[in-house]
């Protein structure tokens, strides 16, 4: 009896060696998950919101290309009606018959430094309408005048520096921002003789007045442009146009 007592309690080496290699096993098995769970969080990347970016799109449009030239003007200028002017009525009494009737006309007195026209009136600027008045506004005058606004496409031909109105400067506006409807402000200027421009406002607000300081941006590049003198029978001349920029946000 006592002796299969000790043979049931007699410790089984297979059984041993099973056990410390399972052992083993767990252990090395847990300290390789620990290992790849820590290495893993180190290697994990922190998802993030997309960036929000807001573009905008600002498109430059110019006017139709200018029209031919006008033929030039007849040789002869047609004298205009003179206009009627009622007769002022004289007292009988005031009208004073001279004596004696000078039978010689007198001449015409000639005026120092002015040169003679031929049709013109004592007085008169070289290069003005035969017949006109001292002082006046005559055809030639005021065609001359008309032909100092331009169209937008022949003064930006002669430009030396036009660029557009900054996008940066647009994107901090209200309509940028919160708007962002299309529209377009037109911006009169003129260039002086000297090439510099002068004259700027805002001949049609955007949107009816929707963003003044879309406006204001317009105004202060036109303001930076310069161009070549526009000549005029060889002399610079003042020159006037209309730009048109149209906007487009999103």
């Amino acid at each position: 009896m006592f002796d299969h007592y000790l043979h049931h309690q007699q410790r089984d080496p297979r059984r041993q060696k099973l056990l410390a290699a399972a052992g083993t096993i767990s252990i090395s098995a847990t300290i390789i998950m620990v290992v790849f769970l820590w290495v893993s969080g180190k290697l994990a990347i922190a998802k993030v919101d997309p960036p929000t970016i807001s573009y905008i799109m600002v498109q430059m449009t110019e006017d139709a290309p200018p029209p031919p030239p006008p033929p030039p003007p007849p040789p002869a200028q047609q004298d205009e009606p003179d206009e009627e002017i009622p007769d002022e009525e004289v007292p009988i009494e005031e009208i004073v018959q001279p004596d004696e009737v000078k039978k010689e006309i007198p001449k015409e007195k000639k005026l120092k430094g002015v040169p003679k026209v031929p049709g013109g009136v004592p007085g008169g600027v070289p290069g003005g309408i035969p017949g006109g008045v001292v002082g006046g506004f005559g055809v030639a005058q005021r065609q001359a005048k008309r032909e100092n606004v331009k169209p937008i496409a022949a003064v930006r031909a002669n430009a030396i520096y036009d660029p557009n109105p900054p996008a940066k400067e647009l994107e901090t506006t209200k309509a940028a921002t919160f708007d962002k409807r299309p529209g377009a402000s037109e911006v009169f200027f003129c260039v002086s003789p000297g090439g510099k421009v002068v004259d700027v406002r805002t001949k049609r607000k955007y949107l009816n007045g929707a963003d003044p300081k879309v406006d204001q941006i317009c105004r202060n590049t036109v303001k930076k442009w310069r161009f070549k003198p526009f000549l005029i029978g060889g002399r610079p001349q003042k020159t006037c146009s209309t730009v048109k920029f149209k906007l487009t946000f999103k």
